[in-house]
């Protein structure tokens, strides 16, 4: 068939959404396509052109690929090879490999700007937007707007759309779980004990002493400010001594915890292997916007759990602003937080937020003249408890190091290192 009279039978031929077969288009033909009959399959339903599909498709083409290499050897040798696939290889791998689709065939047989002959490399792409969009929602809580920043909350919005369902119908992958006091493995805490009196004071009180703090004497963590209470613990002993990074000769104290009520946390461990629902559709212009997105949450886990360094505590702002964002404004509520363990390679931490750890009390307000507070009233009790008898002493033998060694530069006189 000649190419006008391909582009002919793309001018009379429709596409049915039952035919488009891919999801984005089979929903804007149903939302803009017209009632006539199917070229492909001679049904009557919303149809759109042929040559609006082509133009789709070819738009997609011309970001996801780009014309293949060819490699040419002397006469001598007469070797001519050119790099990359058919166009009709990338349109069947954009329609989820349905090379049995009529719709492959009639647009491979009506494209416009690309051969069929010709091959073509997929492009590469590195999703930098993805990466720039963290930054600026970084930079912003680090230095910026902390309290009342409109753009961050939009960003996590956008960030954490739908993580309920992530992985929801297979619980050993669900992102975001259910604990229970039957499901539930033990929880251990831990502290610092730097003199005998610490370690006599946590012995006689350990339901108190090893608890979530008062909010009067909470200071800052990874996943908590200074004034709001959070509940630190890790699901092996060995995990919770590591992370408090005691001196060698120091001593810690730890204590078995089990859930009273069921918690709802959000595994970051999880995020690699989740299913984050159907891949967007290539033919949706922001593909790129939403498959950097799922590929950046794969990540997240390394972005928010990196080392901080005494002295550099700035860094947990952002770490602080996901998890207070997380307590407060995703429905169905989350109460916690698992993550990795940066000084046990092997174990994982679980920070179980303020109204889930601590007696959660409200004020009521009544006018008495000039006014005044009634109150406080209890609204909640907390759902972990410290197991009797579960009190372990740890002296600290050894500490095991393990730099990653990497060379200085020198000046260039004299040899003396910077």
């Amino acid at each position: 068939m000649r190419k006008d009279d391909q582009h002919a039978m793309a001018e009379n031929v429709n596409v049915c959404s039952q035919c488009a077969y891919d999801p984005f288009l089979v929903e804007q033909i149903q939302l803009m396509g017209r009632v006539v009959a199917c070229g492909l399959c001679n049904s009557t339903r919303s149809c759109w052109p042929l040559r609006e599909v082509v133009v789709y498709v070819e738009e997609a083409l011309d970001k996801h690929v780009c014309i293949g290499t060819h490699r040419h050897v002397d006469r001598d040798n007469n070797i001519s090879v050119t790099h990359g696939e058919s166009a009709e290889h990338w349109i069947r791998l954009m329609f989820g490999n349905a090379a049995g689709e009529p719709v492959v065939g009639a647009v491979c047989s009506n494209l416009k700007y690309f051969r069929r002959d010709d091959k073509y490399l997929k492009r590469s792409h590195a999703h930098h937007h993805i990466g720039l969009k963290w930054g600026e929602f970084a930079e912003g809580v680090k230095h910026g707007n902390r309290f009342f920043n409109q753009h961050a909350r939009e960003y996590l919005d956008w960030l954490f759309e739908g993580v309920h369902t992530y992985s929801a119908k297979s619980e050993p992958l669900a992102v975001v779980r259910v604990l229970t006091p039957e499901n539930a493995s033990p929880i251990y805490r831990a502290r610092t004990c730097m003199t005998a009196s610490s370690v006599e004071e946590i012995s006689a009180d350990p339901e108190t002493q090893l608890a979530a703090p008062p909010k009067e004497l909470a200071g800052e963590g990874r996943m908590n400010p200074v004034g709001v209470p959070a509940f630190y613990g890790a699901f092996k002993r060995i995990t919770c001594v590591a992370e408090l990074r005691p001196p060698v000769g120091g001593t810690v104290v730890s204590g078995e915890f089990k859930l009273t009520e069921p918690v709802s946390v959000l595994d970051f461990e999880r995020f690699e292997a989740a299913d984050l629902g159907p891949e967007p559709s290539v033919f949706d212009p922001d593909y790129f916007l939403k498959s950097g997105r799922r590929e950046f949450l794969k990540y997240l886990h390394d972005m928010i759990t990196a080392p901080v360094l005494p002295g550099s505590e700035r860094n947990y702002l952002v770490s602080q602003f996901i998890a207070e964002y997380l307590a407060t404004c995703v429905e169905p509520r989350i109460d916690g937080v698992i993550f990795k363990s940066v000084q046990d390679p092997s174990g994982s931490n679980i920070a179980l937020f303020s109204h889930a750890v601590c007696v959660e009390t409200a004020l009521q307000w009544e006018f008495q003249g000039a006014g005044g507070v009634r109150g406080p009233r209890q609204l909640d009790a907390p759902r972990i408890e410290y197991v009797k008898g579960s009190l372990v002493q740890h002296v600290i033998d050894a500490v095991e190091y393990r730099p990653i060694d990497k060379a200085l530069a020198e000046r260039a006189q004299g040899g003396e290192s910077i």
